[in-house]
């Protein structure tokens, strides 16, 4: 995807002496359950870092990137109808000067399928298509994902990264949600991009 994109609409054996001294510390939970629970603290911690981090940023801002440029979308986060208004996502730098917007159009979000018709990216922030779709894909509780009349040349060729396909008989693509929102994840933090997580959607 370019700088700038037009609408298209990235049986066990005996046990040994040795088995059965692991066997015993394995017994009394020193390990396992000990190595779990540390785990799952250092996630929580991780989480509440990150939402700290959020409370810090704009109202509506969704990414960071490591250079201070960031994204914020209209309406309240989450409320992914609100793409599809007369706002549209925007981002900024750390100044808080505008770097042009994300053009969402179409969206429909249904119990079992969030569609749209065209992303355009009208900013100087490039890979902006993979935001879109993780923001998009992140905070909808629909099964399945889809983009409309794409384009093979250009948002085809992302959104086949992402593992969507081409649906029979048409020019749509489309994937189960949360795993194209994980890879679109992914993409956005390789691009350095730190994410606004939603404690019932995230990772």
């Amino acid at each position: 995807m370019g700088d700038q994109m037009a609408p298209y609409g990235e049986g066990v054996g005996p046990r040994s002496a040795t088995s059965g001294v692991r066997s015993a510390f394995r017994g009394s939970g020193r390990f396992g359950p000990r190595r779990h629970g540390t785990s799952q603290a250092t996630v929580s911690q991780a989480a509440q870092a990150n939402d700290a981090f959020f409370v810090r940023q704009s109202p509506g801002t969704v990414a960071v990137r490591q250079d201070g440029v960031h994204l914020v979308v209209p309406g309240q986060i989450g409320d992914v109808g609100a793409l599809d208004g007369n706002e549209n996502p925007e981002f900024f730098d750390r100044e808080g000067s505008t770097l042009g917007q994300i053009e969402i159009l179409g969206v429909a979000d249904t119990p079992m399928t969030c569609s749209l018709f065209a992303i355009s990216n009208l900013s100087k922030v490039r890979g902006a298509a993979y935001l879109a779709v993780w923001y998009l894909t992140s905070h909808t509780m629909a099964t399945s994902f889809e983009v409309q009349s794409v384009n093979p040349d250009t948002l085809g060729r992302l959104l086949k990264r992402l593992g969507m396909a081409w649906v029979p008989g048409t020019n749509n693509m489309a994937g189960e949600t949360k795993d194209v929102s994980d890879a679109a994840r992914r993409k956005c933090q390789r691009h350095h991009w730190r994410l606004r997580e939603d404690p019932a959607t995230g990772p």
